[in-house]
């Protein structure tokens, strides 16, 4: 994986690890409350992670693949795990998803030499490109289907916020 989104993996881990343990010092329910747990599975691979869930529940996330040689997007429902594939590389990251059913992240392109922010809907994963630079991401997608994210502007020389819009 590049860089920037290992760095972005690692923060996000950081901040859930320590949300987690935060709420569970402060909420901890008991040990007769009636909570269960559900095993999502993969997408043949060893492991899987759940970033975002809508009001429809709808999960998305992330899973290697059988052979544990990349990771692709996924979206489960009714106890179905769906492979959103990929922009053309080797592996993607979905990251949010709206009550729509809109599914928005990151995905590198052919050749695995940068990653661009996608969204996924109706089955068609879309690019959705950059500043000018070589890698974007998209980060959280709304109910209007308006997209958040961050891109890197010409020549790689920073990154922006961006937002965008149909």
């Amino acid at each position: 994986m590049g860089a920037r989104r290992e760095v972005s993996r690692m923060k996000r881990l950081i901040r859930t690890t320590f949300m987690a343990a935060a709420i569970a010092a402060l909420v901890a329910p008991p040990a007769s409350a009636n909570t269960s747990i559900v095993d999502l599975g993969t997408l043949g691979g060893t492991s899987s992670e759940a970033t975002a869930i809508n009001d429809r529940g709808q999960v998305v996330g992330d899973s290697y693949t059988a052979g544990d040689v990349a990771t692709h997007s996924f979206l489960w429902h009714e106890g179905r795990m769906t492979d959103l594939g990929t922009l053309g590389g080797t592996e993607s990251e979905a990251l949010a998803i709206n009550d729509r059913g809109q599914v928005v992240g990151d995905s590198y392109t052919a050749g695995d030499t940068a990653d661009h922010a996608f969204l996924w809907q109706a089955g068609r994963m879309t690019d959705l490109g950059t500043l000018g630079g070589t890698s974007s991401a998209a980060s959280d997608v709304n109910d209007l289907g308006q997209i958040v994210g961050d891109s890197f502007t010409v020549g790689d020389a920073a990154f922006r916020a961006v937002l965008w819009t149909n």
